[in-house]
């Protein structure tokens, strides 16, 4: 699969955004929940949420910021964010709010910046990843957190599996160039950000990485 914009945004157009939480493997979700209670989100926060999707974060995120706090998830695919709605509802959610936008030109209009910022799953897809870092940084207040999760090449004897691991992503737009960036982004995030922390997850092809914003 080509490594562009436009094949992202037409998978997630698609019959896969419809079906997302059914094609997503469970052991996801408990890498997710590890980040979140690894991280230090407490109740209260507002939390910036990066390639939201359908919404699979909210639950882990809510458990530690409560009612007291607010999410606002932002994805292009207005599928996801319909599926997203319905959890919202089906739960009765009252602190989240949705927003349809490009998260690498995307800029919150309310000037208020958030306590933690988030993405998992999406950093990888991005052709323009840098710019969609750098996004969610700026959103983020001086000592606030940035948590990333993503696919990423493994290294050693482990790289041998790495044709597999992509190949089992790319219906979710996983290629080649888009887990070496992840590679790359972990690079940048350890020359921005401070207390950096990074685990590794089935067979070194999942991480995530947290750091503090200057």
């Amino acid at each position: 699969m080509i490594f562009d914009a436009r094949n992202i945004k037409a998978i997630y157009a698609g019959e896969l955004a419809q079906k997302y939480d059914f094609s997503m493997p469970p052991f996801f979700s408990r890498w997710k929940r590890k980040a979140i209670d690894d991280s230090t989100l407490k109740s209260g926060d507002r939390v910036l949420v990066f390639c939201c999707g359908s919404g699979l974060d909210f639950p882990h995120i809510l458990s530690k910021i409560g009612n007291a706090g607010k999410i606002v998830g932002v994805d292009f695919s207005v599928q996801m964010l319909r599926n997203a709605q319905q959890k919202i509802d089906t739960q009765g959610w009252v602190n989240i709010e949705l927003i349809e936008a490009d998260i690498t030109t995307f800029k919150d209009t309310t000037e208020k910046k958030y306590d933690v910022g988030i993405c998992t799953l999406g950093m990888s897809i991005i052709p323009d990843f840098k710019s969609a870092y750098n996004n969610l940084i700026s959103e983020i207040k001086p000592q606030g957190e940035i948590i990333i999760g993503d696919m990423q090449l493994a290294s050693g004897w482990l790289a041998r599996l790495n044709p597999l691991t992509i190949f089992l992503a790319e219906k979710f737009g996983g290629t080649h160039k888009g887990h070496q960036n992840s590679l790359e982004l972990c690079s940048i995030m350890k020359q921005d950000l401070s207390a950096i922390r990074k685990k590794e997850f089935f067979f070194k092809s999942y991480y995530y990485c947290i750091g503090k914003t200057q």
